[in-house]
């Protein structure tokens, strides 16, 4: 049996997949299987697959109707799976070469631990690298993330132990099903962040759509609430199910791509104000000033105090000084990507 499955869902992914598939397949740990589910794909994904199944037998392919779920087609995939240890790899994004040998070095080391993490990169799909998130190893603070609505981990980087899954019940839902599965494990075991580049991670400047954000902010609080009640009665009160439902039903809208871009400029602004680069945090905010949106609004207020600088970015680093943001660590202009992904 392999040490590790990789739960690798697949839906319409067909331009990136060979991306994802030629980072697993470099990997320097290579007793692993490739648990890869074609959720009802029709681009041409699934037959990819098991083009990539004919080459090396380690990836083993099941195809199914579309889920409507993540959660239900991750579930799947973890029955299927034959491991020891669980990792996640989303179809759209790469793992670097030795991901699955640190973590899998970092697990047996702290056998206390039931789930890790790996440092990101995260990756526009038209800005291209912007920053690499580095958050430190430490059970109590990434539970304190947890506890305040932040998730510090990238889905797709974790690796945990197949028992503290099972004994989890699995994901619940769509959305926020991995903030939800964190918690739970965080209840039961100590969390931890393998201090190395282990994960690159893709998002497009048109984001979430309005709608699907409400509803994954309404499940990260309804998630919140039912660890809340664990803790403190040992049981849920609330009905997951009927609350999810209801959460379900909010229509979603197509995404603005104009409000995505004035966020990355806004969050640039507070970066580059953070390490006291005040032109470059001006002229972020004034980009981020002549958009969309909320954080437009944010951006003009903040440029209407510049001449406070220097104040703000103390503010701001103590205001912010619990946000897993604050290890984000910004990637120079003109950042290329390693070669292995371009190949």
């Amino acid at each position: 049996m392999p040490t590790i499955s990789i739960l690798l869902p697949v839906y319409n992914a067909l331009p990136d997949l060979p991306r994802a598939l030629r980072s697993l397949l470099a990997q320097t740990f290579t007793d692993f299987e490739i648990v890869a589910i074609d959720d009802g794909s029709t681009d041409g994904s699934g037959e990819m697959l098991e083009q990539y199944a004919l080459a090396d037998s380690r990836i083993r392919v099941f195809h199914q109707t579309n889920a409507g779920a993540l959660g239900k087609v991750l579930n799947r995939a973890a029955e299927l799976a034959r491991g020891q240890y669980l990792a996640r790899q989303d179809a759209d994004d790469a793992s670097a070469p030795t991901r699955m040998e640190k973590q899998l070095a970092y697990l047996q080391k702290h056998p206390e631990t039931g789930l890790c993490g790996t440092w990101a990169w995260y990756i526009d799909t038209e800005l291209g690298p912007l920053f690499s998130l580095e958050i430190p190893d430490d059970h109590a603070r990434l539970s304190r993330y947890l506890n305040k609505g932040m998730n510090p981990f990238v889905h797709g980087s974790i690796m945990l132990r197949t028992d503290i899954f099972q004994k989890m019940g699995g994901y619940r839902g769509s959305y926020s099903e991995d903030f939800d599965l964190w918690l739970r494990t965080s209840e039961v075991t100590h969390l931890g962040m393998c201090s190395a580049l282990g994960y690159y991670y893709w998002r497009s400047v048109s984001g979430i759509s309005a709608g699907a954000s409400v509803r994954q902010q309404s499940l990260s609080q309804l998630a919140l609430k039912l660890h809340s009640e664990r803790v403190r009665f040992e049981h849920e009160i609330t009905n997951w199910q009927s609350e999810y439902q209801k959460i379900m039903s909010i229509p979603t809208a197509e995404s603005n791509p104009g409000e995505r871009q004035t966020l990355l400029h806004y969050a640039r602004g507070l970066q580059q104000l953070h390490r006291k680069k005040f032109d470059l945090s001006r002229n972020e905010f004034k980009k981020a000033a002549s958009g969309q949106g909320s954080y437009a609004k944010k951006a003009r207020r903040n440029l209407s105090m510049f001449w406070l600088a220097p104040v703000l970015s103390i503010v701001y680093h103590f205001l912010e000084m619990n946000e897993p943001f604050r290890f984000a660590q910004r990637l120079p202009d003109g950042t290329k990507l390693p070669s292995f992904l371009s190949e």
